[in-house]
């Protein structure tokens, strides 16, 4: 499980020059990249107003350099995409895309785009959707896009600090991420993955109904619902939740607000709405919702 506050992505997908920084310390440079443009650091900030606890990305080349500062300790810098001239459009998308993670529980960090036209600048993106980086460097031929992570806070009697995540493939557009339709994973559930999961999920609504309860709600439940809805696929995770769990469960009103969950997090609003194939059939079930529900309230009876 992730550690998180809201709704956030995993990343498997297409890297294009993807590497691990490793440890930046603030007080050690450490080169990003080099090339015909200059050369990205990631080290100690040299600005008066910046944070004891923080660091810069700092872009040096003919012109006067650029820095971006990043706040919270010095964690780790990763190069996630890279143009070459191997990679096809979108023209929009930026020069280099790195994550700079401040490590701590939260797990939010930033996004840095570094853009070359007109004068070098950076843009940065706050989020605490993650990625996840491949076990090894993958060459820079495809377009911009990769998975990011989405944790869902408090998944029906978890506790505050535990989320459940779901992969959603993301693009560049208009200077930050958008969902990549095209590259959803679209296939239907396989007769022996509908199997397993629909016993994890009679299992673990069995043990929610038992009299003296005492565990963190429906988290695998969660899980698979969630991969579902986010590979556009509501339809069969509704049909899946109301074919397999225990039949004192009352599955309206938990996938109600479970949609409520997912429909009242600001990354529905900026990734999901109107493109997700299933987006209106979760947003209508999100209108009788409710987001933060104690878990018994989903037991017909005991």
């Amino acid at each position: 499980m992730r550690q998180y506050s809201a709704l956030a992505f995993l990343l498997v997908g297409v890297w294009g020059g993807a590497a691990y920084a490793g440890s930046t310390p603030a007080e050690n440079a450490r080169v990003l990249w080099s090339g015909p443009e200059g050369r990205v650091e990631a080290r100690g900030c040299q600005v008066p107003a910046a944070e004891p606890q923080s660091f810069c990305l700092v872009w040096t080349g003919k012109a006067a350099p650029v820095s971006e500062n990043i706040d919270g300790p010095p964690g780790f810098v990763a190069t996630l995409w890279q143009r070459t001239g191997l990679n096809p459009q979108p023209a929009s998308a930026p020069d280099f895309l790195f994550y700079a993670g401040g490590g701590g529980s939260g797990l939010c960090g930033d996004y840095v785009a570094l853009r070359f036209a007109q004068r070098p600048h950076f843009q940065k993106l706050g989020d605490c959707r993650q990625p996840e980086y491949p076990p090894q460097r993958a060459p820079a031929t495809g377009p911009f896009g990769f998975w990011l992570s989405i944790p869902v806070m408090m998944p029906f009697g978890a506790s505050n600090a535990e989320s459940v995540a779901s992969p959603v493939p993301v693009t560049w557009r208009e200077g930050t991420f958008a969902l990549d339709v095209g590259r959803l994973k679209s296939d239907a559930l396989s007769a022996g993955a509908r199997a397993s999961r629909r016993a994890s999920i009679s299992s673990e609504t069995g043990a929610l109904v038992q009299p003296h309860y005492a565990g963190q709600g429906l988290p695998h439940t969660t899980q698979i619902l969630l991969d579902l809805v986010f590979s556009g696929h509501a339809d069969q995770a509704l049909a899946l939740l109301q074919g397999s769990a225990d039949h004192r469960l009352d599955t309206s009103l938990y996938w109600s607000d479970l949609c409520a969950i997912l429909v009242g997090d600001p990354n529905w609003t900026l990734l999901m709405h109107g493109v997700l194939p299933g987006a209106a059939q979760v947003e209508e079930a999100a209108r009788t919702g409710q987001a933060l529900r104690d878990p018994g309230a989903y037991v017909r009876s005991r």
